[in-house]
């Protein structure tokens, strides 16, 4: 970056746009990992609720997307990505317990009752009152990535 008494140059205004693009890319990313962290998050949450054997997520695709989640959320605490709610540490947190008890769930594990609560909680974290229904627009869009990438791991 020049010095702000330098004038720009055609070489700085192209570096301003390639991070401006950055920018925009990493804020996409962060946004599509919110959406399909929480339609996986569902799907996890609903299949153990109702005490299915097959929890119905691929557990490298839990563990992947959960994962671009807790960092989309560290982006909303930098201030470089906004959304329905204030993103604090404690709502990361969260998150990632919840990462670590649905991995251990989907590999065969405890299914512990603070789970469900857990999930409920990240869910409205990221998108406020209104997790339901991104909730049911997130589930439909995670069950056909889970489908295309994942094609035996159970997805209806």
């Amino acid at each position: 970056m020049p010095h702000p008494d330098q004038p720009l140059t055609n070489d700085d205004d192209e570096d301003e746009d390639l991070l401006n693009e950055e920018d925009e890319d990493l804020l996409e990313w962060a946004a599509t990992a919110e959406l399909y962290a929480v339609g996986y998050i569902r799907i996890l949450a609903d299949a153990i609720e109702r005490g299915d054997a097959d929890l119905q997520v691929h557990p490298g695709a839990w563990e992947n997307t959960l994962t671009a989640a807790e960092g989309a959320m560290l982006e909303h605490i930098r201030g470089r990505l906004h959304g329905p709610t204030a993103i604090i540490a404690g709502d990361v947190e969260r998150m990632r317990r919840l990462r670590e008890l649905g991995s251990a769930a989907l590999l065969g594990g405890e299914r512990p009752p603070e789970l469900g609560q857990l999930a409920l909680q990240c869910m409205e974290s990221l998108f406020g009152s209104d997790w339901e229904r991104a909730a049911r627009v997130a589930e439909s869009h995670a069950r056909a990535l889970n489908q295309a990438f994942h094609p035996r791991s159970g997805t209806r």
